[in-house]
């Protein structure tokens, strides 16, 4: 039994991902348990967030007052933005992820943590540059936001204004990731991490699965 924990919370912990979110897609496709998958989803992102950060190389009181910073400064940002629909557009959330503060879900600060510092451990894997991770981190966090603002509605997750996010949604977007990234290189932050790549990639495959689909039928 401790074996097969080990292999699930260390070597095994990326085929569990992708069998996660299979099993999230299929939830998602069958009738009868949509409503299941809503109720679940922000538990199952805390789950796999936790996951994620419990094999961070070293955490120490720097580390944790970044990834706060990002999560409390994510959410402000959220809140102005659907407050005042200037920052992102018109949009609000829907009962799709938990729990919200003015408006906004608490999950979302950390998704943003968890994008952000997924991101960074992906580009730190090609370069030591900390301008091309930075950069690089930014732009690929704005292409996996243009799949999920597809992905947002069906999943009851939040809408823009007639369905369509507007461009100013991806600058902002691309400007907070800019800023977070360059705080992560800022503060030396290892984001050496395997399973945050296999996350973020499955959780891209994921949605892009969901959103051929509602292209398709």
């Amino acid at each position: 039994m401790s074996r097969t924990l080990k292999y699930l919370v260390n070597e095994g912990l990326p085929i569990t991902f992708v069998v996660f979110y299979c099993g999230g897609l299929a939830l998602y496709f069958a009738p009868l348990t949509q409503n299941l998958f809503k109720l679940i989803t922000p538990f199952s992102l805390v789950v796999v967030a936790v996951a994620i950060f419990s094999h961070h190389k070293k955490w120490d009181a720097k580390t944790i007052a970044v990834l706060a910073s990002i999560f409390v400064l994510s959410i402000i940002a959220e809140i102005i933005g659907v407050a005042t629909g200037k920052l992102f557009g018109v949009y609000e959330y829907g009962k799709g992820l938990g729990i919200k503060i003015a408006g906004v879900p608490v999950i979302i600060g950390l998704n943003w943590c968890f994008l952000v510092y997924a991101s960074n451990s992906i580009i730190s894997e090609y370069t030591s540059k900390n301008i091309f991770i930075i950069v690089g981190a930014a732009s690929l966090m704005v292409l996996y936001d243009i799949v999920l603002e597809i992905a947002a509605p069906l999943m009851d997750m939040w809408v823009f204004h007639k369905n369509e996010p507007p461009i100013n949604n991806y600058v902002v977007w691309f400007l907070l990731a800019l800023f977070f990234n360059w705080t992560m290189q800022k503060f030396k932050i290892n984001t050496r991490n395997r399973h945050a790549r296999w996350l973020f990639f499955s959780q891209l495959g994921f949605f892009i699965i969901i959103v051929v689909h509602h292209l398709i039928f």
